[in-house]
């Protein structure tokens, strides 16, 4: 049903796949699919194998074992058809009795993370100084669309941890803090190496002190404003509130500072935080002005700002979201 729907169906605005809402949302019709019939693992199967094109005679191979690379311009990120499938997910996450099931069963988080790692840092951009750009691609809207989507899952997800313990909690944490820095190490296979490289620190001079950072400039890397485990890692840290001292210490650790310190040291915690602030830093650039837009969606509606013939246009707030970035 999932294949008709995404790839073949057409009329799928009939489709009964839409009956998928008013099961979901019975919380014993949700319990019962997730245990019974993995219905979770299914649909994250379904999503990554449809976003990694591992469709085969107009069916996804959900058990395929080759590559997960993600190219934004393959035709399933053209597909409008995505979203109620990622809805059908959320329907089904948000449900009480699932969500407990989440919190409590490390597997649920582990699985999403491998799934939010296959969306990290897709589509990245880089700023152009040297050369005339005529043209540049709308597919950021679509990879737009996609992590907008997954975003909300990843809401309900992070709301699950409510019902956690704290050695669920921090289990989760030290999960997904795993899974960021497999991504950004470039331990895995997930970024580009073409695009990106092992982050290396080196230091920097800040009034009377001397500090450590990521040695990296917006200005000449690639940056991407799509971060889906760290997204995770934030849902997750707004449960800190069950974290107190003496939980804490049952589970081996002082503090929450403790919990990122001690498994990690320095330089992983800077690389962790420093993928999500390249996006920051770009974004209050384009918003000073110090960068430019010029792609299709700025010919097609001009109020969104840009570089149009000669005049450059004022930015929105939206502006953050706009694909590639030329020296104004």
């Amino acid at each position: 049903m999932a294949d008709a729907y995404l790839l073949v169906d057409r009329e799928a605005e009939t489709s009964i796949k839409y009956f998928a809402l008013q099961l979901f949302t019975a919380p014993s019709v949700a319990m019962h699919i997730v245990c019974q019939h993995d219905l979770v693992t299914r649909l994250l199967d379904i999503i990554v194998n449809f976003f990694t094109n591992h469709i085969a005679n107009k069916h996804i191979l959900t058990t395929s074992s080759g590559s997960q690379d993600i190219d934004v311009e393959s035709p399933p990120f053209r597909s409008k058809r995505f979203m109620p499938v990622f809805s059908d997910l959320r329907y089904l996450c948000h449900n009480r009795p699932v969500q407990q099931l989440i919190a409590r069963h490390p597997p649920f988080i582990r699985k999403f993370a491998k799934v939010c790692q296959v969306f990290m840092c897709i589509n990245p951009n880089k700023r152009i100084a040297s050369s005339h750009i005529e043209y540049e691609s709308d597919v950021w809207i679509s990879v737009f669309n996609v992590t907008l989507s997954l975003s909300r899952v990843i809401k309900v997800y992070g709301e699950a941890f409510a019902f956690a313990t704290p050695a669920q909690l921090v289990g989760a944490i030290t999960t997904v803090v795993r899974e960021i820095l497999a991504v950004c190490t470039l331990s895995t296979d997930r970024l580009d190496k073409n695009k990106f490289s092992k982050p290396m620190l080196h230091e920097v001079e800040f009034g009377d002190a001397r500090y450590q950072i990521v040695d990296f400039n917006v200005l000449e890397g690639w940056v991407s404003f799509h971060h889906s485990l760290h997204w995770l890692l934030a849902d997750l840290m707004k449960h800190v509130d069950i974290l107190s001292e003496e939980s804490l210490q049952q589970a081996g650790f002082t503090s929450v500072q403790d919990l990122f310190l001690r498994p990690f040291n320095e330089g992983a915690i800077l690389t962790l935080i420093d993928f999500p602030l390249r996006g920051k830093v770009t974004s209050a650039m384009i918003a000073a002005g110090l960068m430019s837009c010029l792609c299709s969606a700025c010919y097609d509606r001009p109020d969104q700002g840009g570089v149009v013939g000669s005049q450059r246009l004022p930015y929105p707030r939206t502006a953050p979201t706009l694909p590639r970035f030329h020296a104004p």
